[in-house]
């Protein structure tokens, strides 16, 4: 709780500092009904730290993946039969993580001028979860005897989890400001 607390007097403009008895000069500060252009203020800085920090995580969440998916290419060109296919299926499964993790992809595409394809993130995490199927499938029918194998044909899997959270994690943070938006009071400050 208390991190929260220093995270909101960041956002608030508060200091952070600390008097003699160990207690912060915040739990005195008495926060004044906000005119409207302060609360406008003060919800475009909630904005622009989410922006921030969602974004930060997102490049680290992509450089991640881009160094896994070169070791798992540094596997495929070592690996034979069955091993090869799921590790190919986990880097294809790294690249769609990316993708749905990094774009919000709605395009159609026309096959043969009648047939129109419609490609999105749900499509896409639909092939992901197909591919992390198939890799799974091989992985526990072919692999099982070594355990360093298993492990790494597992972790696209859980980047594939850890994407999936961090975009529900933002979307919810974007609901969040748009319902202080909403919440916004009509104060004129004289």
């Amino acid at each position: 709780m208390s991190r929260l607390r220093r995270f909101n007097r960041k956002i608030l403009g508060f200091s952070t500092d600390y008097t003699h008895e160990g207690e912060s000069d915040q739990d005195e500060v008495s926060v004044l009904p906000l005119d409207t252009e302060e609360q406008e203020e003060l919800i475009q800085k909630f904005e622009v730290n989410a922006h921030v920090t969602n974004k930060l995580y997102i490049n680290i969440l992509s450089v991640l993946y881009l160094l896994y998916g070169g070791l798992l290419m540094m596997i495929v060109r070592k690996s034979r039969g069955h091993i090869k296919l799921a590790v190919l299926a986990g880097a294809n499964s790294l690249i769609c993580s990316c993708i749905t993790l990094r774009y919000n992809i709605i395009n159609d595409y026309f096959l043969f001028k009648k047939f129109k394809l419609r490609v999105s993130n749900f499509s896409i995490n639909i092939l992901n979860i197909a591919l992390l199927v198939f890799m799974g499938w091989i992985s526990f029918n072919h692999v099982m005897e070594d355990k360093k194998t298993l492990f790494c044909l597992q972790v696209p899997m859980f980047l594939f989890w850890v994407a999936m959270l961090v975009k529900r994690w933002a979307r919810k943070t974007e609901d969040e400001i748009a319902d202080l938006r909403r919440m916004k009071y009509k104060y004129k400050n004289a």
